[in-house]
């Protein structure tokens, strides 16, 4: 099984999106891609001509979480057909219980409000995939909503494989304890970061974006990026054999 997740800047170059999808043969045989920021663009949904781009094997679902500066944001998830019995689901990452914030992180988050994230969840017996887009700012903000993800997940069925993909918003030094705590509550929950070896997604060169795996996770799977510039962010691949 081979997963892509890419936040495509509100598809400000979609058309070279597109292009990357149709040429590169990485997309080619995806079974599943997340989609971050995806926006609309002549009145349809960027999901829908990304799907006809890879070809007519594929279904595809997009959710907004909000308008930013006057655009449509959201997550999309396309699968390969057969995938799901159900339409996929939303789940919100902002309708969340009080969070302990620090004074500076408090005194941020006034200055620039939280904006709306959600997740988009699709499930079959055998599969369950999460598409997230953390917030921009804030710690503890963003572990809830990392976590808000997490307990879902607990409050489920178990499916025998569960992927969770998607924008983390990781900004900030290298330091490896910097977000201990995400990668704390992923081992918690049992999830396996797929992409652990990875070193940049974006073009700051920070590391923002990661695919999860629990369940039965096969002990062979690889990860890795592709170099394009058609978003800020680049296209993250993960291959479970």
């Amino acid at each position: 099984m081979r997963i892509c997740t890419w936040n495509i800047l509100l598809g400000l170059r979609l058309s070279k999106v597109l292009e990357v999808v149709r040429t590169r043969p990485d997309f080619h045989g995806l079974d599943l891609f997340a989609i971050q920021e995806a926006s609309v663009h002549d009145g349809r949904p960027d999901v829908e001509a990304i799907a006809e781009a890879m070809g007519g094997e594929y279904e595809c679902f997009q959710a907004t979480a909000q308008l930013f500066r006057g655009r449509e944001q959201g997550n999309a998830l396309i699968w390969r057909r057969g995938l799901f019995e159900t339409a996929p689901e939303v789940v919100s990452l902002s309708d969340l219980p009080d969070v302990r914030l620090t004074r500076v992180e408090r005194t941020l988050l006034r200055a620039i409000p939280p904006q709306r994230r959600i997740a988009v969840r699709a499930e079959s017996a055998a599969l369950r995939v999460y598409v997230m887009h953390l917030d921009v700012i804030g710690f503890a903000h963003k572990l809830e909503q990392f976590r808000a993800i997490v307990n879902d997940i607990a409050n489920r069925a178990p499916a025998r494989l569960t992927l969770v993909a998607g924008d983390l918003n990781t900004f900030g030094p290298p330091r490896p304890r910097l977000w201990r705590k995400i990668r704390g509550t992923a081992h918690d929950a049992g999830l396996i970061e797929l992409t652990h070896g990875l070193r940049r997604t974006h073009w700051t060169a920070q590391k923002l974006d990661a695919i999860y795996a629990a369940g039965e996770v096969p002990s062979k799977h690889r990860a890795w990026t592709l170099t394009v510039r058609a978003s800020d962010h680049l296209p993250v691949f993960a291959e479970l054999q």
